[in-house]
């Protein structure tokens, strides 16, 4: 660790502003490189090589011209090594307590500075690390990613959770300790955990944001789990599902709608619904007849209209797609094709 010359002549202006004194900062090899005199730095301070030598704080009684002025010169240590001297002009008994105060200020400071720098380092590190572990097949096959766990304390045998969380305001957002996390994107964050208890949580913590969330079954591939977690979000907004975060939640949902099962024709009547006020109300009637699981009664009383209004509209629906809805194959493939048209409603809005 060395002394930085912008850095020390910020403290010696600071410090200056409140003492009536010169302060002069030398690096570890006597030069000075900040000072209340301009004129100085660069130059040699003699006393600054004894002190950097022997690590021992020392008063100046006598002036040495441009070498050195009477006042003290005290080591900065870091480390346990001499990296610089601090010295302040002036009569020693007065400006030698001032020098103390200032040798353990930029010890401080140095110290932090450093701090900051290795913990600024290790962020660095392991979301690098998280971001290569969360986008390969199996983590196993790479030796230098293992190492790289090994040196992060990162036990990479066991299977965890991936949360998905989309929200612009991070900040708000408390991670557990032991927990893995990092920006997914500007406005997704992704965590690691293996405790169900801190899914909880953060779960309720996007229930009171009103945040999505979602959340992957426990698997060791957590690039599976990271698209699990993306398409519980995506498929919770396809089919504006409430209180669904969990990827077993909407698996049956994912596979149908990723399996090509839907057929154009069927997709091209929906899209016709939409260019008419009758076949939006359409839409509306199977929308919601399939949210009260067929049941007409319950989805008449939901749109507040007659039970033979619902049934009417119904065997329109069944007219227009020439089946059953009776037909519990007909309804199966009616309900497919719906799923496909809801995809195709959200992926064009976007």
């Amino acid at each position: 660790m060395k002394l930085d010359p912008n850095l020390a002549q910020s403290i010696v202006d600071k410090m200056m502003a409140s003492i009536p004194y010169n302060i002069n900062m030398m690096n570890e090899k006597g030069y000075i490189i900040a000072s209340g005199n301009k004129e100085r730095i660069n130059t040699l301070h003699l006393d600054a090589i004894d002190i950097i030598k022997s690590g021992k704080t020392k008063p100046m009684a006598e002036s040495f011209g441009k070498f050195g002025q009477p006042g003290v010169n005290i080591p900065i240590e870091f480390g346990g090594k001499t990296i610089g001297v601090v010295g302040i002009t002036g009569d020693p008994k007065k400006v030698t307590p001032l020098a103390a105060l200032l040798k353990i200020s930029t010890e401080l400071l140095i110290s932090q500075i450093n701090h900051n720098k290795i913990e600024s380092h290790h962020k660095e590190t392991l979301n690098r690390f998280l971001y290569q572990w969360t986008n390969i097949d199996d983590i196993r096959k790479s030796e230098d990613l293992k190492l790289q766990a090994q040196s992060l304390n990162i036990n990479l045998s066991l299977s965890r959770y991936v949360i998905l969380i989309q929200t612009k305001n991070k900040n708000s957002l408390s991670i557990h300790a032991n927990d893995f996390h990092f920006d997914k994107s500007s406005d997704r964050i992704l965590i690691i955990t293996k405790s169900e208890t801190n899914i909880s949580d953060y779960l309720r913590y996007c229930q009171t944001n009103n945040l999505p969330i979602g959340i992957s079954n426990k698997i060791y591939n957590l690039k599976t789990a990271v698209q699990q977690a993306a398409d519980t979000i995506k498929v919770s907004k396809i089919l504006n599902l409430q209180d669904t975060h969990y990827f077993e939640q909407i698996s049956l949902f994912n596979n149908i709608l990723n399996s090509n099962l839907h057929s154009v024709k069927a997709l091209d009547v929906f899209k016709d619904f939409l260019k008419t006020n009758s076949g939006k109300e359409l839409l509306d009637t199977l929308d919601c007849y399939f949210k009260n699981d067929g049941n007409v009664t319950k989805t008449s009383n939901d749109l507040n209209v007659h039970r033979n209004t619902t049934n009417y509209r119904l065997k329109n629906i069944a007219e227009y797609f020439d089946l059953n809805i009776h037909n519990l194959t007909d309804v199966l493939q009616l309900y497919i094709n719906y799923l496909y048209f809801k995809k195709y409603q959200y992926e064009h809005a976007q």
